[in-house]
């Protein structure tokens, strides 16, 4: 039978079919919905328990909930995040979390961090605020439970004065604080007093918060060591000796000693400063990756695009007129009169606006250019899974830059500059004057930079970069990153990893080409090969040039003593000349410390936390540690009590910067009573706030407040089941 003939046949049985099956697909998915829910244990049964047999129930999460939210209607959250203290802003951020105040505290936390004012590492600040996600209502409730186990108790009366002063502050005077109570209340269906001894919680938190932080009290003692240290000085003359005027006078080492010198060092990362290496070798391969660029230079991209016209300058202006102002004295002739805020007139910032202008065409452009290449290059990937998609699966659909890059320039009349480097360390990508300076943002004000996006690889294990919560995404190998710019704005770029090393303790004969890019025409000459062998045997002679160091600046102290300090630079400056010929350079001079102060162990920890997650920040860290040493090791010329070292002339030698110091002078410039008097309560204050701060973070931190407080949800395996009303009153056998 023909198949149009059967459907005619058969057309009202269809057509029923096909209604029972509209029917069926419109009801089962609800169907489904239902069954894959967990059966209601009732709202007075457990979800959490604590301290062992303290329970949570859905009744008191909503009970927290109406509170929490009564708690911003009152600008509690406000109150907690404008405070200076980290605890507040901690507890704030805890309690009512928000992606953008989220951010900017990270930020903030990290500035500060990065001043040295607080003993903690970015990685543990990007761990709070990525635990601190969507759980207010249980850290409110264990939160409180634990302040009032502790004792720490805020009356409501207390909390209403603290409210008297804060809303009308909040709100420009627009509302008192007994109005606001009443108005929150009505609006949650809460008591004014419930309300009250809900913002008396919150102060108990805090409350509890410092009696746990508080905990460092600096002695007397204690101050008075740590006015000296930061407050003495000393200031020195002195003669220097380095390895690199004998360098040249040393040979080439044999094959047998540079093998036992790279023997010796081939397990230590280079620069880090032991008592077992002093000198800071090692030749022991750092994490590299392997990055394919496109770049392309805004002076480039400028010629593409016109200029902005008066008349768009003028319309900018119109419509930013706030970005625009100044704040100036009242009165000109008095700079002490009120301030007042000016309006500058276009005439004024009719040449900024319109190079702001330029520079924002300019980077749209640039931008524009490079997304049709990376479309091009990544165009096999709208097959793949970006869920499931394996690198290899990655590698398969990808198409070199070159050729997009390529293609597009010419459309555009524009050179793209496209390229792969060899796997590289961080410290050799910050050094490269394009890779080096690119970044990127997301929600953060803080740039991430290239280094640290391409070191985040998953490929890399355990020596990736862990990106912060506020950071971008963590790259997939190649999948572009971007768009990049420098941080001198001249440049936009599109990156990739193509490759990954993991740390390795290589062979001798270990090297590469780095194929850096080259953009720019007065970039001077770029090291473009490791050789790892050149290395070990620079170091053979480094050694060698230290050794004759040390005995020239021991020749030299000895003629100093005996023909005067004018003669012996004299001679030395005859027998060592400067080696570009330049007269008016001598080798050797007097050179002076004037107040060199020394680097406490606390600096030097909150440097290395502060830095510990960014690549190739090792170097900067290894120069403080050294700084230090080389004073404490002037410091520990001075005998007890010495304030002019007798014994000069004395040679110093220090192994980290391979140098060794005939020293003329030295003098100790100890701290007075009167810098102790002015500087005890800002010292103590400093080493309590260093203290209780950081240590704000790890109690106020997620995972800490529910191993603390034993948090357990209720359906765990080993947790015995709740009984309930009809088991307890069950009649027993």
């Amino acid at each position: 039978m023909h198949l149009v003939k059967w459907f005619r046949k058969n057309m009202s049985k269809l057509m029923s079919v096909f209604v029972i099956l509209i029917m069926i697909a419109f009801i089962m998915p609800s169907v489904l919905n239902q069954l894959a829910k967990p059966r209601m244990k009732g709202p007075e049964k457990a979800m959490w328990y604590f301290n062992k047999d303290k329970k949570i129930s859905f009744n008191d999460i909503a009970a927290a909930s109406k509170e929490l939210i009564a708690m911003r209607s009152l600008y509690a959250d406000k109150f907690l995040i404008m405070q200076p203290d980290l605890r507040f802003r901690l507890l704030g951020h805890l309690l009512f979390p928000e992606a953008v105040t989220g951010a900017l505290l990270n930020d903030e936390i990290k500035s500060t961090a990065l001043q040295s004012q607080l003993c903690i590492s970015p990685q543990r600040i990007d761990d709070f605020f990525r635990q601190a996600t969507g759980r207010p209502e249980l850290f409110w409730i264990i939160l409180k439970a634990e302040a009032k186990n502790a004792g720490c108790s805020v009356s409501p009366e207390h909390a209403g004065n603290i409210l008297n002063i804060l809303i009308p502050k909040i709100t420009d005077n627009r509302i008192d604080a007994q109005t606001a109570v009443k108005n929150t209340a009505q609006a949650n269906g809460m008591t004014d007093d419930t309300v009250l001894a809900s913002f008396a919680d919150i102060l108990s938190i805090i409350s509890y918060a410092r009696t746990v932080t508080d905990t460092e009290d600096v002695t007397e003692a204690q101050t008075a060591v740590l006015a000296e240290k930061e407050k003495e000085t000393t200031s020195a003359e002195f003669v220097e000796f380095n390895n690199d005027t004998f360098i040249d006078k040393t040979s080439k080492p044999s094959e047998a000693e540079t093998d036992a010198q790279f023997d010796k060092y081939k397990s230590y990362y280079p620069n880090i400063i032991t008592e077992e290496n002093p000198y800071g070798f090692g030749y022991k391969q750092e994490p590299r990756v392997a990055i394919e660029y496109m770049i392309v230079k805004f002076e480039d991209v400028k010629k593409l695009i016109t200029a902005p016209t008066e008349e768009e300058a003028e319309e900018f202006y119109q419509q930013n007129l706030k970005r625009f102002t100044e704040k100036v004295p009242e009165d000109a002739n008095d700079p002490n009169s009120k301030i007042t805020e000016k309006q500058k007139s276009y005439a004024e910032v009719a040449g900024n606006i319109k190079n702001a202008l330029l520079a924002r065409k300019a980077g749209a452009k640039a931008t524009k250019l490079l997304e049709d290449a990376i479309e091009e290059a990544q165009a096999g990937f709208e097959s793949l899974n970006s869920e499931t998609a394996t690198v290899q699966q990655y590698q398969e659909k990808a198409i070199d830059y070159a050729g997009p890059a390529e293609k597009v320039g010419q459309q555009n009349n524009i050179k793209i500059y496209a390229g792969k480097t060899a796997p590289l360390t961080a410290e050799e990508i910050l050094a490269d004057r394009c890779l080096g300076a690119l970044v990127t943002r997301a929600q953060s004000r803080i740039p991430t930079e290239l280094v640290r996006m391409v070191f985040a690889v998953e490929q890399l294990g355990d020596e990736a970069v862990k990106l912060g919560p506020f950071e971008p995404l963590k790259p997939k190998m190649y999948v572009g990153i971007g768009p990049l710019v420098d941080t001198m704005g001249t440049i936009v770029a599109m990156a990739r990893v193509i490759d990954t090393r993991n740390s390795t303790v290589p062979i001798i004969t270990f090297s590469y080409e780095k194929n850096l890019p080259e953009v720019f025409e007065d970039e001077g000459q770029k090291e473009k090969t490791f050789v790892l062998k050149e290395k070990v045997q620079k170091d053979c002679r480094k050694l060698a040039a230290f050794e004759k160091a040390g005995q020239k600046a021991n020749e030299f102290a000895e003629l100093a003593k005996n023909k005067g300090w004018d003669e012996a630079l004299k001679k030395f400056n005859s027998l060592y000349p400067a080696k570009d010929g330049n007269e008016s350079q001598k080798t050797f001079a007097i050179k002076s410390w004037n107040r060199i102060g020394r680097i406490s162990q606390m600096d030097i920890e909150i440097i290395k936390l502060s830095t510990s997650q960014s690549p190739g920040a090792e170097n900067f860290v290894n120069q403080s540690i050294i700084h230090a040493e080389l004073v404490d090791k002037v410091y520990s010329l001075f005998k007890s009590n010495e304030i002019q070292l007798e014994a000069v002339p004395a040679v110093v030698e220090f192994k980290p910067k391979f140098t060794c110091y005939a020293i003329k002078s030295l003098s100790r410039n100890p701290a007075t009573i009167e810098d102790y008097e002015q500087t005890r309560q800002q010292i103590a204050y400093k080493e309590d706030y260093v203290m209780s701060q950081s240590m704000a973070l790890e109690l106020f931190m997620p995972d800490n407040i529910l191993k603390r407080l034993n948090v357990k949800p209720a359906n765990e395996p080993n947790k015995p089941a709740e009984k309930t009303k009809a088991d307890t009153n069950a009649v027993q056998p």
